[in-house]
């Protein structure tokens, strides 16, 4: 008998890995990888190997500090030519842009009105005329009556009464004679009033000049009354024109007669024109409660291309240097990443950056009169121009003082710029300029600018040898792109205007150092699995 084997049956199943598991704790473990590698690309890493810095050349150019405003061009002289008459225009004789003389006619209105007139008054004088003569054979008469009457009183004949009333009588002939006269000389002069108003017909231009605007035409009715009506509108000469430029009140303070402007207009974008301050007009005008005051600038027409009504953007030339050392003003701005610039040495009576005396000396500005001898030394004067300069500069810094007083105490000369010592200085410089020679004029002026902000100290950093070095700098004007250096810098030097490795985030630097000791974002993968 054969056995037959028994089926063991189904074997127990082996229990099979967590796959599940596995899996999550390489995705955590790549997540947290790539989180290292993004905290250090964007915030750990360094500059590159070559250099990263923007540098450019110290060099000496032009500095212009400008006011830049906008006006209208307008003739020199404009003149508008109505009518002193009413009338119906019947002649038309000239038309826009043609040059006239004064005294050409421009138009007539129909003038029969007016001759009427002046033919009626020339007939009302013969009148007078003839009733001159009447008066006349009167006073003839009535002297023969008073020779008579007296020839018969005086041999006794008539009595007193008789003579009396022949003397009355020859009186009375001679105030008619009188009277006659003067409305002879009345209807005269109504005569010349005719014939002017006959001659106002004619319309005739009061100026040589151009026609610039004409409002009438031939058959137009003319009426005069309190407004004349405008005709003719006459431009005297536009080999020269005028602009009237609003400017601001915040930089009116600093525009004076003379200064040179350059300006500009569309219709001639690539041309710059010239012209020069001929007048400040003290009228204020407010618009959306901003103050504005209007300045004239007249400048040269050449080829009559600037015509009236354009539009100029202007700028006011308030102080021109040439051939000075200039820095860029974004070099005075760059700080390197991760370092902190040194602080300009703070001098008495100023902050850092604070606008610096014009000596330069390290002078205490409370010294007495040290702020003044600063002024003169710089400016060079002489024995005779010291000592009419002296007593004004004097004079200026002791109302700086009070004004600063007043203020409390000198703060502001704590926090930068002081107004009072450059409003009371500004006004003493404006009665020296007349004192001085061109050349100390020139000197003048940088010290306006410094008193106004113009100067002080600044940090610049060189590039040597491809590490930025820091160089505290004296600056003088700047014009809004590049700054006057007075010292601390010689031509040629590779001043650092921008670039430069990036700066670290030590948030972002402590926190990955966080995650490195821990092991990585999600080290061990979840647990309970």
């Amino acid at each position: 008998m054969t056995a037959t084997p028994i089926s063991p049956g189904p074997l127990p199943k082996k229990p099979r890995p967590r796959r599940r598991n596995g899996m999550t704790l390489a995705l955590a473990i790549g997540a947290g990888v790539l989180a290292l590698i993004a905290i250090w690309f964007f915030f750990l890493r360094g500059g590159d190997d070559a250099d990263p810095y923007r540098t450019e050349a110290v060099s000496r150019g032009e500095i212009v500090r400008s006011v830049s405003a906008s006006g209208t061009l307008e003739a020199l002289v404009t003149v508008e030519v109505g009518s002193q008459i009413s009338g119906q225009v019947t002649q038309v004789l000239v038309d826009y842009n043609d040059r006239v003389t004064r005294g050409q006619t421009l138009a007539v209105l129909d003038p029969q009105n007016q001759r009427s007139a002046v033919e009626q008054s020339q007939a009302q004088i013969a009148s007078a005329q003839a009733q001159v003569s009447q008066a006349e054979a009167q006073v003839a008469l009535a002297q023969a009556e008073y020779d008579r009457q007296k020839f018969l009183f005086d041999r006794g004949i008539v009595a007193q009464a008789a003579l009396d009333t022949a003397s009355a009588s020859l009186r009375t002939a001679r105030a008619s004679v009188q009277s006659a006269n003067a409305q002879v000389r009345q209807q005269q002069a109504s005569l010349r009033a005719n014939q002017a108003t006959l001659g106002r017909t004619s319309i005739t231009a009061p100026i040589s000049g151009i026609v610039i605007d004409r409002q009438i035409e031939p058959g137009q009715t003319v009426a005069s009354g309190l407004n004349v009506a405008v005709l003719f509108t006459l431009a005297q000469d536009l080999g020269r024109v005028q602009a009237l430029i609003s400017v601001d009140e915040a930089d009116i303070g600093s525009v004076r007669l003379g200064q040179p402007v350059r300006f500009t207009v569309d219709a001639f974008a690539n041309d710059n024109f010239t012209g020069e301050v001929t007048q400040i007009r003290m009228l204020p005008t407010a618009e959306s409660s901003v103050v504005a005051y209007t300045v004239v600038v007249e400048a040269d027409n050449p080829g009559e291309r600037l015509l009236p009504g354009m539009t100029a953007n202007a700028d006011i030339i308030l102080e021109q240097r040439r051939g000075v050392l200039r820095v860029p003003n974004s070099a005075l701005r760059f700080t390197p990443a991760g370092v902190e610039a040194e602080q300009p040495t703070r001098r008495a009576g100023g902050g850092s950056g604070a606008a610096a005396p014009p000596g330069g000396g390290g002078q205490r500005s409370g010294g007495r009169g040290n702020m003044a001898a600063s002024i003169i030394a710089e400016l060079n004067l002489d024995a005779a121009q010291r000592a009419k300069v002296q007593p004004i500069l004097d004079r200026a810094q002791q109302e700086a003082r009070a004004a600063a007083r007043a203020q409390g105490g000198g703060g502001q000369r704590r926090r930068g710029n002081n107004p009072a010592m450059a409003a009371a200085f500004n006004k003493a410089f404006d009665e020296i300029k007349p004192l001085l020679r061109p050349d100390q004029q020139t000197t003048l002026e940088t010290l306006r600018g410094r008193f106004a902000g113009g100067g002080g100290r600044g940090t610049v950093w060189v590039l040597v040898d491809g590490e930025p070095v820091q160089r505290s700098v004296r600056t003088g004007a700047t014009d809004g792109s590049y700054t006057e250096v007075l010292s601390g810098l010689n031509e040629g030097d590779q001043v650092i205007t921008g670039g430069g490795p990036r700066a670290v985030n030590t948030q972002a630097q402590a926190q990955a150092a966080r995650m490195a000791a821990s092991g990585g974002a999600g080290r061990g993968g979840p647990r309970g699995f």
